[in-house]
């Protein structure tokens, strides 16, 4: 017989609330009864990340640049960003890819859904692999958004990943699932 492993929420209430987080502080009483109070859960939208390769020959990946200030450096990354409010997830990345890069994909395949911090928040990345993406239009970044793109080799992003390149937990688990699927 399976061990209840599940928190009892006994109350929650909302710490602060704006367009880049929703904090809330819980009350919770554990399996073995001891009561946890504030238990903070950051409550956010799920967000969608594209790994974008080019048409075959060359398959070459498209990436961006940009600044994260959690970790106060600029970081190598995988076009990615949040899913609107009743928006589909594959157009949220088709939306995302477009957007950041001006990339478009051939054709847009579902990989996996992860949660990138299970413990303290409720988003989930939804990783689509973009097969065959070309370059149709400009960027069309938001105010807060300034990176630029960046295309590299699949050799080089196969080095970056061996060698700790790239730092975003759910990008690197993209990338490899990526590779798994040959498109890298």
């Amino acid at each position: 017989m399976s061990k209840n492993l599940s928190w009892k929420m006994l109350s929650e209430e909302t710490i602060i609330k704006d367009p880049w987080i929703e904090l809330r502080a819980s009350t919770c009483l554990l399996p073995t009864g001891l009561t946890i109070s504030p238990f903070y859960v950051n409550h956010l939208p799920d967000f969608a990340v594209v790994v974008a390769v080019t048409p075959d020959p060359e398959r070459k990946v498209i990436l961006v640049r940009q600044y994260r200030h959690g970790v106060e450096k600029v970081l190598l990354e995988l076009p990615a960003g949040c899913i609107e409010v009743g928006e589909n997830p594959k157009d949220a990345a088709t939306r995302e890819l477009l957007e950041e890069t001006g990339y478009k994909a051939g054709h847009m395949e579902f990989m996996f859904q992860i949660a990138p911090n299970a413990t303290n928040c409720t988003s989930y990345a939804q990783c689509y692999l973009a097969w065959a993406a070309e370059q149709v239009e400009a960027q069309h970044l938001d105010e807060t958004e300034s990176l630029e793109v960046v295309i590299l080799e699949s050799s080089e992003v196969r080095r970056l990943l061996r060698e700790g390149g790239f730092e975003q937990a759910v990008h690197v688990a993209a990338l490899y699932r990526a590779m798994e699927l040959g498109a890298l």
